[in-house]
């Protein structure tokens, strides 16, 4: 049976700096149940879980003991944080280092060698330098800029 009438999304979104400054202000005023939470809110209770567990920092109190509590501001910037670090990187800007390497054998000697045939021999000589580098990808920017 489909509930047509419930305030919560069917669709997935992120969580607002309002919505995170709600959780904490409940939470402040000793509401702890997860679905009350998200009913509030609006969005489903595992998410309520998740960011109550994301955005908690370890505090102590007047007696020194050791307690878990929920910033909104905290949770903020853990989230801004994660959102810096999900976007596509141009590999054209990241690998410098094998971009000068690739010019200078080009200008030196200009042969046969397919951009393949570089880019796996730079792969087995350097590993580390292109550590998670999509060589199908890197290898079709390339063709585009030369």
């Amino acid at each position: 049976m489909t509930n047509s009438n419930s305030s919560i999304s069917k669709h997935y979104h992120q969580l607002t700096s309002v919505q995170r400054g709600q959780i904490q202000a409940m939470l402040d005023s000793g509401i702890t149940s997860r679905t009350v939470i998200a009913q509030e809110v609006g969005c489903h209770k595992s998410t309520i879980s998740r960011e109550i567990k994301r955005g908690s920092v370890l505090q102590r109190d007047s007696s020194y003991l050791l307690y878990e509590h929920y910033y909104a501001d905290t949770a903020q910037i853990y989230y801004e944080k994660r959102r810096k670090n999900c976007y596509q990187r141009n590999p054209l800007k990241h690998y410098a280092v094998f971009l000068r390497m690739l010019s200078r054998r080009f200008k030196a000697k200009f042969d046969a060698t397919s951009i393949d045939e570089f880019v796996g021999e730079f792969k087995r000589r350097l590993p580390d330098i292109l550590t998670g580098l999509n060589q199908s990808r890197l290898t079709m920017a390339l063709s585009l800029r030369i």
